[in-house]
């Protein structure tokens, strides 16, 4: 994927659209947002050849739509490609398949069954702010904490050992490096950087079918449900998914809550209404593409089959017609917005995101009296993610 300079220390995708080239636009799009609305629910790009979607109900609508679908990651003419084989993740799917697979994987998603990670998560979070400290009170919050802890969380929930983080985090920078996206709708770009992704997680399940361990991938082949590729492929889409989003949905914590001087006063019994708040205000998965299977129509346009269009969700979380005073951050507003999605395609780790967030945040609440944000912060470079690439904090521990 091509960037573009937006300053002299700054790049920006060159298919963003124009309001979201800057640096600026890309850490604050709520205005291009808010002046797109107004016009229309949904427009047509004819530089970027896309439709965007902006209106709650219109992208809700979008995301439910059968017609509606993800674009396959594979080139269906080379069956060796790594990506035939990360394919097979239920994120690619749609249709009865994806309806299988993803309530096979549901049932280890559930309140009941993530919360035996609490302990897990709590002690992994206070070794992380350890580390972070170990060198001063400055450090960069994604880098020290936000990145590596929501990957150690979902590598030990899913069965990878801790010692091979390092090679995940390749694979995971390697993923988004060799991937096109117009907001996540994905041609490929040397796939076969991946080879190793492959041969690791068919090595893993075929280990753990031989040596079974406490953890989600012995699980699903003791349920003798899916196949090995399935299994494989979706562990490895499980730490892509759990690590990005959450990065995004900790970063934003700490920025808001420092931005409106209600870190030290935020009551912990509530933070889980917070968090709801953060979600809307600063959704981390801002936009989410699909292709027309079909002739369709959104939002009264009718748009013709194989087409792209881009469900703006940052957008639809700040629409007025849904919420009262949208570009207001009311901790206590507890709203019902769409950040994870909505229909067959809501995030699977969606509950597991809440858990971890909320204990997450509460154990920064008993670590720090009070965590500033440096103005020295970067934005991340993409316009469907909004997070930080840096986001320097000074703190001050109890």
């Amino acid at each position: 994927m091509s960037k573009v300079l937006a300053g002299n220390d700054f790049e920006v995708f060159e298919s963003a659209p124009t309001p979201l080239k800057t640096k600026a636009g890309l850490h604050d799009p709520f205005d291009w947002y808010k002046k797109m609305r107004s016009q229309s629910p949904i427009h047509y790009d004819s530089q970027r050849e896309v439709y965007d979607v902006f209106g709650f109900q219109q992208v809700k609508n979008g995301l439910q739509d059968n017609a509606l679908v993800r674009k396959s990651l594979a080139d269906n003419s080379n069956r060796t490609s790594p990506f035939s084989y990360i394919d097979n993740a239920i994120v690619w799917m749609d249709g009865s398949q994806h309806k299988r697979s993803k309530g096979e994987f549901f049932k280890y998603f559930r309140p009941g069954e993530i919360n035996e990670f609490e302990n897990t998560i709590r002690e992994l979070t206070t070794n992380q702010l350890d580390q972070a400290v170990a060198n001063g009170t400055e450090f960069d919050f994604v880098s020290e904490l936000a990145e590596p802890l929501p990957l150690r969380v979902i590598m030990s929930m899913v069965g990878v050992p801790d010692e091979d983080i390092d090679k995940v985090i390749e694979w995971l920078l390697t993923f988004r490096e060799v991937t096109y996206s117009e907001f996540s709708d994905f041609d490929s770009k040397q796939p076969e950087r991946l080879s190793s992704v492959v041969e690791y997680f068919s090595d893993l399940v075929e280990k753990r079918r031989a040596e079974p361990q406490d953890d989600l991938i012995s699980k699903l082949i003791e349920d003798d449900e899916l196949d090995d590729i399935t299994i494989g492929s979706n562990a490895f889409n499980f730490i892509l998914a759990g690590q990005g989003t959450l990065t995004s949905l900790l970063a934003n914590s700490v920025y808001l809550l420092d931005k409106f001087d209600c870190y030290s006063s935020i009551d912990q019994s509530q933070i889980d209404v917070v968090l709801e708040e953060i979600l809307r205000y600063r959704s981390p998965l801002q936009a989410r593409a699909r292709k027309t299977k079909q002739q369709t129509e959104i939002g009264g346009m009718t748009i013709r089959q194989d087409e792209t269009v881009i469900l703006w969700i940052g957008s639809a979380n700040r629409d007025p017609d849904i919420f009262d005073n949208p570009d207001t951050f009311i901790s206590e507003r507890d709203p019902d917005h769409i950040a994870f999605g909505s229909g067959s395609h809501t995030c699977i780790g969606a509950p597991l995101a809440r858990l971890e967030a909320s204990i997450i945040l509460k154990t920064l609440f008993d670590y720090f009296e009070d965590i500033t944000v440096r103005d020295s912060y970067i934005p991340l470079a993409k316009p469907s993610d909004l997070g930080f690439e840096k986001l320097p904090v000074k703190t001050n521990s109890k």
